[in-house]
Order: structure tokens, then C-alpha cells, then sequence
């Protein structure tokens, strides 16, 4: 999982503004219970895409982890 979230982070360095990149790292960040680093990838994707309703959901089961 973690060379996924390395690839994840190159991709948002090459293109910082696509919202599912952030998800699918937060997905994986969700995963590993890093709760707080998952909660600032779900925000990130809802900064670009505020209708997103995957990201909110996830990050609410986020919080509820933390």
C-alpha cells in the first residue's frame, strides 16, 4: 500500500488539481488508519469537487475513527 500512496502523491505533484487522486490516496491513508492524513485528502478532494459525496462520506467514517 505504500508504493500506491507514493504513486498517488507523484501523480497529485504532476497534476495537483484532480479531485479523485486525492480520494483514492485518502482511500488507502483510511486503510492504513492514518485518520488524520485520510481526513486532509478527503478535504483536499472536496476543495476541488464540492459534489463529491464519496469524499464526505469517507471522511465522516474518518472522523469517527479518529
Amino acid at each position: 500500500m505504500l508504493t500506491a500512496i507514493a504513486d498517488y502523491t507523484k501523480a497529485i505533484e504532476i497534476n495537483p488539481n484532480y479531485a479523485s487522486t486525492y480520494y483514492n490516496r485518502g482511500i488507502l491513508k483510511k486503510d492504513l488508519k492514518d485518520y488524520s492524513g485520510a481526513i486532509a485528502d478527503y478535504t483536499k478532494a472536496i476543495e476541488l469537487d464540492p459534489n463529491f459525496a464519496f469524499a464526505y462520506v469517507n471522511r465522516g467514517i474518518s472522523k469517527e475513527n479518529l
